[in-house]
């Protein structure tokens, strides 16, 4: 573990010298580069868990991104068309189209400041001809919502219904009020019920707490189709939540799962599995699909 790290690690565990250490680090733009993908734009402060814990780094923690990358990796196709829901800056529409040429990625993110970096991160990537930005939140509402955002430790946030009008849970916990925009949000059913988007051959799922809201959203499609999915949940009650819905529309699942379950981590569930669930982050992603065939037995590292 580097000194960076280490120091890092320490100010994580004590949050008054957290408070201290974000009011530190200026919310300026740096480029850094993922392997594979080429120069990314980020936020110093913001996008921080990005260079702080490089994104493909093979130790698995709650912060990188090789888990959920690999697991793109053992499914999508050449030509197949991804919905990435909630694509933050950029990262995985870069993934997708540079590394796994899937011939088509919708980019859903509504929040404003995302929406400049995403484009200008398609746009170095030199892949604006395959992504289609869509900036709605993906949810089991039609209309306008309140948005709640989180602008001090990450350059994320999530549909108010998973707040309740209280602030995203790093600005409550920096003493801070809810930030709030406006935003439209849309039901996949109602999308494709209108023909606005084309029917997703795979959906990668990161939406900080609304995983089953999106879930529920599609629940025509869910019953009509067979996408594979990957998922980020974020806490115990929705990790069971989504577990429940794919297995009761009859997916095969597997998950990231902790060490004491299976020393490498990943592992295929039944619905027997979620009475072994009590750790807020036990299950923290999850891959889905109606083909056994489909869902990898195990997840290298080496593989991206």
């Amino acid at each position: 573990m580097t000194l960076l790290n280490k120091t890092s690690n320490i100010i994580r565990r004590r949050p008054a010298l957290s408070r201290v250490a974000l009011k530190c680090v200026p919310d300026t733009h740096f480029h850094i580069t993922v392997p594979r993908i080429g120069r990314l734009r980020i936020r110093l402060r913001r996008n921080r868990s990005l260079w702080l814990r490089p994104p493909l780094s093979p130790q698995w923690n709650a912060a990188n991104e090789w888990y959920p990358l690999a697991a793109l990796t053992a499914l999508v196709r050449p030509g197949e068309t991804v919905w990435d829901v909630g694509a933050n800056i950029g990262l995985y529409a870069r993934w997708l189209v540079t590394l796994l040429r899937a011939g088509r990625v919708c980019s859903f993110e509504p929040m404003a400041a995302n929406l400049t970096e995403l484009r200008y991160n398609l746009s170095l990537g030199n892949i604006t001809d395959r992504v289609e930005v869509v900036p709605w939140a993906l949810s089991d509402t039609n209309g306008q919502v309140d948005f709640q955002v989180d602008d001090m430790q990450s350059a994320s946030g999530a549909v108010d219904a998973v707040y309740g009008g209280r602030a995203c849970r790093a600005r409550a916990a920096l003493g801070l009020p809810p930030l709030v925009e406006t935003v439209t949000s849309r039901s996949i059913d109602s999308i494709l019920e209108h023909r606005d988007l084309p029917a997703p051959d795979v959906l990668k799922i990161d939406v900080e707490g609304a995983e089953r809201m999106v879930l529920d959203g599609g629940t025509k499609f869910f019953r009509a189709h067979s996408p594979r999915v990957v998922i980020e949940t974020h806490g115990l009650e929705v990790s069971k939540q989504c577990l429940e819905f794919l297995f009761d529309h009859e997916f095969h699942v597997a998950a990231c799962v902790p060490a004491a379950w299976h020393p490498k981590r990943h592992m295929r569930l039944r619905r027997a599995d979620l009475a072994r669930m009590s750790g807020h982050y036990d299950i923290p992603h999850i891959i889905a699909s109606r083909y056994a065939e489909e869902i990898p037995e195990m997840l290298d590292s080496s593989k991206i």
